[in-house]
């Protein structure tokens, strides 16, 4: 079993521990406050030494090597336990083959104790200990057993006889080092009180006479202490403390009779420094210190705030006898104080990030305030973005009313006082608004209506909605157009088969027909070949084919259109005439697309017009690089909400029209890289111009 080796370690452990406390008592008790790492050095090589004598079982090792470096933390501070740690490491990478092993669980045994250091002094120093070696001891068993390349065959007991050997090393060791401690202060003072140096004292006139002062000032003062709300210390010029009242024991948590007759450096302990300067000071000029802040620590080791004031103490002769000091507790202050000064800082970090965000948003924002008629008065505040939106500076738009910059008849305006009369506190609205440089937009705003100093304002956040919309409805077009290309294929594909039938059937009675009859069978032929060049057109919808461009006579293709389609326009009262003007150029184009397109055209004017009338054809060359063609109804027209949406596939005014014909000359007018453009106006009639390169 591992109870020998831990036994021995055990052993060596005691007999160092008893070395320190020689060490102590001979050599370095007064000097040990100044060497404090030098003791963590000593605790590294105790520890090097307990990893020689070690016991490995079931390829775990098992030592006391970390009771040293506990203890070094406990009574030096982390400073000397750090130096102990990186000693006691390096030690390790010398002495063992599992080095990182150790400085794993000594990282992690340190990392986890931290957390100890606020509360370590509500425990006395052997609970302290034992803490911390439990720690140790869950980390050393999930280290060694779990997460180390250590196979799981140590028994349960081995752990535990590790645990035992450590929780008795610590317990012998802290009870040697306390014993030794209170030892050494009941018969330092014994020393104090039986010596030479101390009756000389007492029998001196020097000190009588002294004493006798300090009686009398403590006769005068002794009201005044005893019921003085703050704490308050005599001491002599030395800084030994004569006198205490009820108040400095509830402020430091020291009973009267544990302090007097110490010196208040023994008491300030950590904080002694400053306390000497102050006294030094005060016993060379003779003047009193008004209001220091500083730190004192507690008897429990807790920290507090206290603002000190030190006056001198003179005798009837006017010579300096001892200190007074009056510390006021201002932990509370202090505490509020910070707090309020953190809230100020977190309120100014706020402002600037929200004020930040304001000025930066891409969206604007305007505050407005609200009058007693619901509608905005004024700006109230505005960012970069809405600036550059309206077109004003900053200075302008808060400076003008409302009413100047977004009209009161504006659709903005109507629905949000809409909004705030039918009691809405936020809401969200479309809208499209006219700004000052002429451009329209499509704005989506967010209000949010509430009170500032009586005041009704309205925040808003306005988004310009634009592209979106747009990219929106282009991509709806793009849904409808891959629709059109399925219904094309599929269309095209059912109409070329009867097709063909009828035209090998016209081709024979081709051979028969008289010359009158030819004449008709050619129209005939002539058609069947427009249509067999629409369903190549409906094929293109869905799958663009190349096409055979050449120079044309645009007037004659409409003359031969206009010849087709004069039936259909005589049986309804419609007269269409063409007017060309000058010596017009051939046209490099396709002729059975543009046919179809000035078919498509003329059509609609011819059903747009059931009362009948006139349509011009008007043809003419504005520039040397294109030829217009304007086909002019006086037909029912078309509202202007409408014709923004013409071309597109699925889309007719007419109530049998599925939407195609137009989306196919716009289709074809694109190909030839010339524009179509209509313009109407309801019931005086429609306008379409075409416009076509000459190359």
């Amino acid at each position: 079993m591992i109870s020998s080796g831990l036994f021995v370690n055990l052993c060596i452990f005691s007999f160092f521990v008893s070395i320190m406390i020689a060490i102590r008592i001979f050599l370095l008790q007064r000097l040990a406050h100044k060497y404090k790492w030098m003791s963590g050095v000593y605790a590294s090589i105790v520890s090097a030494i307990l990893m020689i004598y070690s016991v490995t079982y079931q390829q775990i090792t098992y030592d006391l090597r970390f009771l040293p470096l506990i203890l070094t933390v406990l009574y030096f501070g982390y400073r000397a336990g750090a130096v102990a740690g990186i000693t006691m490491a390096v030690c390790s990478i010398y002495l063992e083959s599992h080095w990182l092993l150790t400085i794993l669980i000594l990282i992690f045994t340190f990392l986890f104790s931290l957390p100890l250091i606020r509360y370590r002094k509500q425990f006395s120093l052997l609970k302290q200990s034992l803490l911390c070696f439990f720690i140790h001891f869950i980390v050393h068993v999930l280290l060694t057993n779990y997460f180390w390349n250590t196979p799981i065959q140590s028994p349960f007991y081995s752990e535990i006889e590790y645990l035992v050997f450590g929780i008795l090393g610590l317990g012998v060791a802290v009870a040697t080092i306390e014993f030794y401690r209170k030892f050494y202060a009941v018969a330092e003072e014994a020393a104090y009180v039986g010596s030479d140096s101390c009756k000389d004292e007492e029998d001196s006139f020097f000190v009588r006479i002294m004493k006798k002062e300090l009686e009398y000032t403590k006769e005068q003062l002794e009201s005044f202490i005893n019921h003085h709300m703050d704490a308050v210390i005599i001491t002599d010029l030395e800084g030994r403390i004569l006198r205490v009242n009820e108040a400095y024991e509830k402020v430091y948590g020291w009973k009267a009779h544990e302090v007097v007759g110490k010196t208040y450096y023994e008491i300030a302990g950590a904080f002694s420094e400053d306390v000497h300067e102050n006294i030094k000071k005060t016993v060379a000029e003779k003047e009193a210190i008004n209001r220091v802040e500083v730190v004192r620590a507690r008897k429990d080791g807790s920290l507090v705030d206290l603002r000190i004031t030190i006056s001198p103490i003179f005798n009837g002769k006017d010579e300096l006898i001892g200190l007074s000091g009056v510390c006021v507790d201002i932990s509370e202050a202090k505490k509020a104080r910070k707090e309020l000064d953190l809230l100020h800082r977190k309120l100014k970090e706020s402002e600037l990030k929200y004020r930040t965000l304001f000025e930066y948003a891409n969206d604007a924002i305007y505050l407005l305030e609200i009058g007693s008629n619901h509608f905005p008065s004024r700006f109230i505040e505005v960012n970069e973005a809405g600036c550059k939106r309206f077109g004003y500076t900053r200075e302008e738009l808060l400076s003008m009313p409302c009413q100047d910059i977004i009209p009161r008849d504006s659709d903005i305006v109507r629905k949000t006082v809409e909004e705030i009369r039918q009691g809405n506190l936020s809401f969200t609205l479309q809208s499209q608004f006219t700004f000052k440089s002429g451009e329209v937009k499509k704005l989506e705003y967010s209000g949010k209506l509430f009170n500032i100093e009586n005041k009704k304002v309205l925040l808003i956040v306005s988004r310009d909605r634009t592209e979106y919309l747009e990219t929106e409805e282009l991509l709806q077009k793009s849904e409808k157009l891959a629709a059109v290309g399925q219904l094309a294929t599929a269309i095209a594909h059912e109409i070329r088969n009867p097709l063909t039938a009828i035209k090998g059937f016209m081709q024979l009675l081709t051979e028969k027909a008289s010359k009158e009859e030819l004449t008709y069978m050619n129209i005939i032929s002539s058609e069947i070949e427009r249509i067999e060049m629409i369903t190549d057109e409906f094929m293109s919808v869905a799958k663009p084919q190349a096409v055979t461009f050449q120079s044309i006579d645009l007037q004659l293709l409409i003359q031969q259109v206009i010849l087709l389609l004069q039936p259909q326009a005589t049986m309804k009262n419609i007269f269409i005439e063409l007017h060309s003007y000058g010596e017009l150029p051939l046209v490099y184009c396709e002729s059975n697309q543009m046919k179809q397109v000035f078919i498509n055209i003329l059509k609609n004017a011819i059903e747009a017009m059931p009362s009948g009338g006139e349509i011009k054809v008007e043809l003419r060359q504005k520039d040397n690089n294109h030829l217009h063609i304007q086909i002019i109804d006086e037909g029912v027209g078309i509202s202007k909400d409408r014709i923004k949406h013409l071309g597109e596939p699925f889309y007719s005014i007419k109530e049998d029209g599925i939407g195609l014909g137009l989306m196919i000359c716009f289709n074809i007018i694109q190909q030839h890289k010339g524009t179509l453009s209509i313009e109407s106006e309801v019931n005086k009639g429609t306008n379409v111009e075409i416009c076509l390169p000459l190359k």
